[in-house]
């Protein structure tokens, strides 16, 4: 990436709808609204779960769905060893919400997981430092839930930032969290927000390179090394921006020299929309693939 490009190389590269071949770039966000908000009502009728669980000390919630052989009793979930799914949507920090992504559970129940599906104060309420406090917040009330559990976490676009965050985030007070998380799936993220002050992102962000930098996983990484070592599969769309999959690449490399198992996909023939969409389908190859680690995961500690 070269810092002197013009503002509109900034808007053009890092406005995911402008590389869709499906649709037209003023027609993919919404139809994405639309998808996601049809699947997620039909998942929230059809499936058992605990909803609107307030997780911290601000307003944010999540909702967790639990896989049908619980026998719609999650006291018993929470004692089992049954690996946790925790979503964390995209809408670059100032749109979407659970309520949209509840979908995302469909696959991990089915698998015998439990999913729990994570909002958060978007901007310009709530500013990325204070995202990710959050997102903290909501993996520490997970792992105490679900205290038997492999937590795995999971993020899409500015999700996926948040995620990743948490390989850097200060866990000196809960320590016992780092062992607690055993994966992660970074689908289509940004990891270094810097160049997002260029761009009309920052029109609601007001972020200035500072503080950007400070809430950039991959410029954290550049000075320290991660606190969670556990398997990362980064993931990208085939149609999508050169930027988004720079990025990727980049972190996974940056991953790697701190011995951290990293792994990449590039999924052929979607784009940023319909890669998170498609989870909707068990039968999903990026599903398969996050499913093939929590499996190996598993089989891992019953040779312990």
């Amino acid at each position: 990436m070269d810092a002197h490009q013009s503002k509109e190389w900034f808007d053009l590269h890092y406005t995911p709808s402008k590389w869709s071949k499906r649709m037209a770039t003023d027609m993919v966000v919404g139809h994405h609204v639309k998808v996601c908000t049809e699947y997620s009502e039909t998942t929230r009728k059809s499936s058992h779960g605990e909803l609107s669980i307030r997780y911290g000390e601000t307003k944010a919630k999540m909702d967790i769905f639990y896989p049908m052989m619980t026998n719609n009793n999650s006291a018993a979930a929470y004692n089992s060893a049954k690996p946790v799914l925790l979503f964390v949507h995209g809408g670059y920090w100032q749109e979407g919400s659970r309520k949209m992504h509840s979908f995302v559970s469909n696959a991990w129940t089915k698998a015998g997981c439990v999913a729990a599906i994570v909002g958060y104060t978007l901007a310009p309420e709530a500013s990325l430092e204070q995202m990710v406090a959050e997102i903290q917040a909501a993996v520490k009330f997970v792992a105490n839930r679900f205290p038997k559990s492999k937590l795995f976490l999971c993020g899409h676009s500015a999700g996926a930032h948040l995620c990743a965050m948490m390989m850097v985030a200060d866990w000196s007070k809960d320590p016992s969290i780092l062992q607690a998380i055993h994966g992660m799936f970074l689908i289509s993220g940004v990891f270094d927000v810097v160049p997002c002050v260029n761009s009309c992102v920052n029109d609601v962000m007001k972020l200035d390179e500072e503080s950007a930098a400070r809430v950039s996983p991959h410029r954290i990484l550049m000075k320290t090394s991660p606190k969670i070592f556990c398997p990362v599969l980064v993931a990208v769309e085939e149609h999508g921006s050169p930027e988004f999959t720079r990025q990727s690449k980049e972190f996974l490399e940056f991953l790697k020299s701190h011995g951290v198992p990293s792994s990449f996909l590039e999924l052929p023939g979607v784009d940023h929309f319909d890669i998170i969409e498609n989870l909707v389908n068990p039968e999903d190859c990026l599903c398969k693939e996050m499913l093939k680690v929590v499996q190996e995961e598993q089989a891992n500690n019953k040779k312990k």
